[in-house]
């Protein structure tokens, strides 16, 4: 299976018009060709050619939210005499149109274009260029411009381009459309200072879940700290932290810095999503941090240094490390060591929990990856 990586830039605001799977109509007049842009006249794919020339139809062409294209031809695409090989027909994909080099793309929907630079990034035939269809692998384009057309509530993509004797057309339909993935929030409470028993558990009650009462406990990650990751959509959210599901909850009377504003009889929390993030340490009903902390004493004895880091991250304390873990966003460990220092190179720049365990207990803080 080949792949054909393109980077996309894009407006975010027209992303959800192109994002997703993509292949070849499966409708006769999915290829053609003509004098004119739009007349197909000369010749176009018929019924039987979606079974003839199934090995083309069936590639696919992924662009990702993030930036990614993927272009898969399954081992066999079509390919042609020019090409070198005996017959038109399927077989395996020819380089430089096989996928395998480095491309990037762009889509301007102002002027209607779908742009793919690199040799071999192609769209539809492999042999159509801006003007010209190139008889020899070596004639390769580094870039080639599509006009594009997108209608069928941006479900079909139709692309145009004048190869200097007439007009090819390609139609593509769109097959799955990729969801854009939320920022994912981690939610921190202290219960030092509460009164009550949390032995129950402590819950994360908001918008996000329905106010769904106990379908979101927290983990008691250190102490009297309680944390959740969750994925939350942009803008603004509001919440508050409950004690065994509805038992008790937070009760503000409005006015405070982290409360709502709406006029709607309640009190919650509001916090503005925009992206992935470790929300700050408060106390149970204060928008603040308590005034005695709710972290296990063996905090005090424990440093994680540098931070930001790099390539290396260490660890001082006052008692033997066990082991030290750093876990990403999405709650995935991406890297151990069971010593007193870890190699975090790898890793991609970004925010990362860092978790320390050692004789007398366990710390856990929050790194920035540079």
């Amino acid at each position: 299976m080949k792949k054909l990586f393109l980077a996309m830039m894009v407006p975010s605001a027209l992303i959800a018009q192109v994002e997703g799977t993509w292949k070849l109509a499966q409708q006769a007049g999915a290829l053609g060709v003509g004098p004119n842009k739009g007349d197909i006249s000369w010749w176009s794919n018929s019924p039987t050619d979606l079974t003839t020339r199934a090995c083309l139809f069936d590639d696919s062409v992924t662009f990702n939210t993030n930036g990614e294209m993927l272009h898969y031809m399954d081992g066999s695409t079509w390919v042609e005499v020019w090409q070198g090989v005996g017959a038109d027909g399927c077989g395996a994909p020819v380089a430089p149109h096989d996928g395998s080099g480095q491309y990037t793309w762009s889509y301007d929907a102002t002027q209607g274009t779908l742009t793919v630079n690199g040799v071999g990034a192609h769209m539809g035939l492999a042999k159509v260029i801006n003007g010209s269809e190139i008889n020899n692998p070596s004639l390769a384009a580094s870039s080639i411009i599509y006009e594009a057309a997108l209608s069928n509530n941006n479900q079909t993509m139709t692309l145009d381009i004048n190869f200097g004797g007439g007009y090819w057309r390609f139609v593509y339909e769109k097959t799955s459309t990729i969801p854009v993935p939320q920022p994912k929030v981690t939610f921190r409470v202290d219960m030092s200072e509460y009164t009550g028993s949390t032995a129950n558990g402590v819950f994360l009650n908001g918008e996000m879940n329905g106010w769904c009462g106990s379908c979101a406990p927290m983990v008691n990650t250190s102490g009297a700290v309680w944390e959740l990751q969750v994925d939350v959509p942009t803008g603004p959210v509001q919440y508050k932290f409950t004690v065994n599901g509805w038992s008790d909850q937070e009760n503000f009377v409005g006015g405070e810095s982290c409360v709502d504003t709406v006029n709607d009889g309640f009190f919650n929390r509001v916090y503005e999503v925009t992206g992935d993030a470790v929300l700050d340490l408060v106390c149970f009903n204060s928008c603040s941090a308590c005034t005695t902390t709710g972290i296990e004493s063996s905090e005090s004895s424990v440093q994680v240094y540098p931070n930001p880091a790099q390539d290396w991250l260490s660890v001082r304390s006052d008692n033997e490390v066990v082991a030290l873990t750093v876990v990403d966003v999405t709650g995935r460990i991406v890297a151990t060591a069971s010593t007193e220092t870890i190699q975090i190179a790898h890793l991609t720049p970004g925010v990362y929990q860092v978790i320390v365990e050692h004789m007398k207990g366990s710390y856990s803080t929050t790194l920035i990856k540079r």
